[in-house]
């Protein structure tokens, strides 16, 4: 597809203006509800996710919508697919991770991935073919090759009962076979992280297409390798992620699979 520097370009400029409008939020929240199953909702998600959309359409009023607050709107077989703000737990408690993330699908291929760290002003971007960037450094996936030697992040989103004692059985797995295991609370930048090498590996479920869909191609483009749980071709609208630099991915699937 053609365009697609023009269309990181535009995803770029919508993330960067819903950054300021979340900072501008940022430790001054007065205004929330809670969804059932899902969790807090401030106002700075509706209005973030309200700016990006509206800067999304008015560059490309052809393409369609599926975000987090506001469903799906319009053309499907080519779609922005937004999360207003990842990472909302995180925001609202005045903790300082969390992040914007949009990405473009067409025909179910993601073309386009868009992650902004408004905290530190960090800008992830990708196109299809074109490599991973940090603002303009080209990233690449970690060498590490032993799951020993790895570090690696997850989350645990709104689990409960068994479905969360499993997610921390899980977890004590990791952390007895690994560096270590992080897991800081907004799946897009886990993500990037991996992408950029700091992260070996990221496993988590129970997520959205919003939350990976970005973070997915970056990590993608940056040589790495992204599946589902059962180590099977990835698909966004699954709740399930495993991501790697490629040299641990086998591992990771088996310990989770175990």
């Amino acid at each position: 597809m053609k365009d697609l520097q023009k269309y990181k370009e535009l995803a770029i400029s919508a993330s960067l203006e819903a950054g300021k409008l979340l900072m501008a939020h940022f430790n001054s929240i007065n205004d929330f509800k809670i969804k059932k199953d899902a969790g807090i909702v401030t106002k700075a998600d509706t209005d973030s996710e309200t700016l990006i959309t509206n800067i999304l359409k008015k560059g490309t009023p052809e393409f369609g919508i599926l975000a987090e607050e506001d469903g799906v709107k319009g053309d499907q077989n080519i779609k922005w697919i937004i999360d207003p703000l990842d990472g909302t737990t995180n925001f609202f408690h005045g903790f300082p991770h969390f992040n914007i993330s949009i990405a473009l699908e067409y025909k179910k291929e993601l073309i386009v991935g868009v992650v902004h760290n408004p905290v530190n002003g960090d800008i992830y971007h990708c196109a299809k073919g074109a490599g991973s960037y940090k603002n303009k450094e080209l990233i690449k996936v970690s060498k590490t090759d032993q799951l020993k030697s790895s570090l690696l992040g997850t989350g645990f989103a709104y689990m409960r009962g068994n479905e969360l004692n499993s997610a921390l059985e899980l977890f004590k797995k990791f952390t007895a076979l690994t560096h270590g295991i992080r897991r800081p609370g907004a799946a897009a930048l886990d993500l990037c992280y991996v992408a950029e090498g700091i992260y070996d590996g990221f496993y988590e479920s129970t997520l959205n297409p919003w939350d990976i869909a970005a973070g997915i191609l970056l990590v993608q483009e940056a040589g790495g390798t992204v599946t589902n749980y059962k180590g099977n071709k990835i698909s966004i609208y699954e709740n399930n992620v495993v991501a790697s630099n490629g040299a641990i991915h086998k591992d990771i699937v088996s310990v989770i699979n175990s």
